[in-house]
């Protein structure tokens, strides 16, 4: 199963659902909603959609029923949601909750973004003056010291032979990172490649506990949702798999359904999963055991959250500083290496 390319953007779908939700509410046809959403929409993919369920509406078709065919642009969760909550006379509702989740996901991808933003700056403006200094000030430098006539100490030479070898191969240089980018890219872009950066995302050192986090909110927080609704345990899991959108957790929740057929709980199908963290697995052994699985899986969400907010605010606290340290070091050894070997010429000299 490849990730699907098709879907529109989150903030586009969550937009388009909230107002989709305004429309049940209110005395307007879905049919007249729909070309008031349609007028004010600028993304041309949602314009086309939502023509094209005007039309099928038109030829006397469900709103569920006409929405079926954009599974891959909209996910069949939103699709199986709406259905559900037009069978169950209660779709408004339904559409508010979908608008909720989605925002949620969007409002925590930004506060992963935001509390990345600064190291990923840093680390690039690091980098930009490792390069400007081994490739333009320690050439520069070296003349100096040749014109001096003075004799340079092993490290130093070593490091304008570096320094040498940069500058001379840079675009030969440049060419292996483009093409290891493309080579990820594709890679990436592979069936087995996919599902293995998926599965490492919760192996890798630093990252692994947040993403853990992250996706357990995401799990809990949807599954809830679904298992309000009326889905039973299996149903819902497999609508959850394009929800979370990686294909190791697809494979994972295959497994999962499959054991819940065997008759095992869901809770123990859960700790099997090895990716979540150990306060989620207890809470939900809890909910469980008291009957109240849907209510305990908001509060699960929650907790997540709260755990993936902590890591990164830890993670962000600890790289910052560490980060400045090892820029610091690096253009310290770099500029001592040259400076001291003209220091020593200058002072002979006198």
């Amino acid at each position: 199963m490849k990730r699907n390319k098709k879907q529109l953007d989150n903030q586009v779908i969550a937009t388009f659902i909230r107002q989709l939700g305004l429309v049940l509410d209110s005395d307007l046809p879905v049919n007249s909603g729909l070309e008031v959403i349609r007028t004010k929409a600028d993304h041309p993919k949602l314009i086309s959609i939502i023509q094209s369920l005007q039309d099928n509406m038109k030829e006397g078709y469900s709103l569920s029923e006409s929405i079926k065919k954009f599974e891959d642009e909209l996910t069949p969760f939103v699709v199986n949601m709406i259905e559900l909550g037009e069978k169950s006379g209660s779709l408004s509702g339904v559409m508010n909750q979908i608008a909720d989740t989605i925002e949620k996901e969007i409002e925590i991808k930004e506060k992963v973004r935001a509390a990345l933003a600064y190291p990923v700056i840093l680390s690039l403006l690091m980098f930009g003056v490792i390069v400007l200094l081994v490739v333009k000030v320690m050439p520069t430098f070296n003349e100096i010291l040749i014109s001096l006539g003075g004799e340079m100490p092993a490290f130093t030479m070593g490091m304008m032979n570096f320094s040498e070898f940069i500058g001379k191969n840079i675009v030969v240089i440049l060419l292996v990172i483009v093409a290891i980018v493309f080579s990820y890219l594709w890679y990436r872009n592979t069936q087995s490649g996919a599902f293995n950066i998926d599965k490492w995302k919760f192996r890798m050192p630093i990252q692994k506990n947040i993403v853990s986090a992250l996706m357990g909110a995401k799990f809990s927080r949807n599954l809830s949702i679904l298992l309000k609704s009326g889905f039973s345990f299996s149903i819902a899991l497999e609508m959850l798999k394009p929800v979370m959108n990686n294909l190791y957790m697809s494979t994972l929740i295959d497994n999962a359904i499959e054991r819940l057929k065997e008759g095992e709980s869901l809770a123990d199908v859960i700790e099997n999963f090895n990716i979540f963290p150990g306060v989620m697995i207890h809470l939900f052994s809890v909910a469980q055991q008291t009957g109240h699985m849907d209510q305990m899986l908001e509060k699960v969400a929650l907790e997540m959250e709260k755990e993936a907010d902590s890591k990164l605010e830890s993670i962000a606290t600890v790289l910052e500083p560490l980060l400045i340290i090892i820029l610091s070091i690096l253009v310290g050894v770099i500029l001592v290496s040259v400076i001291l070997p003209i220091i020593n010429i200058l002072n002979a000299i006198g």
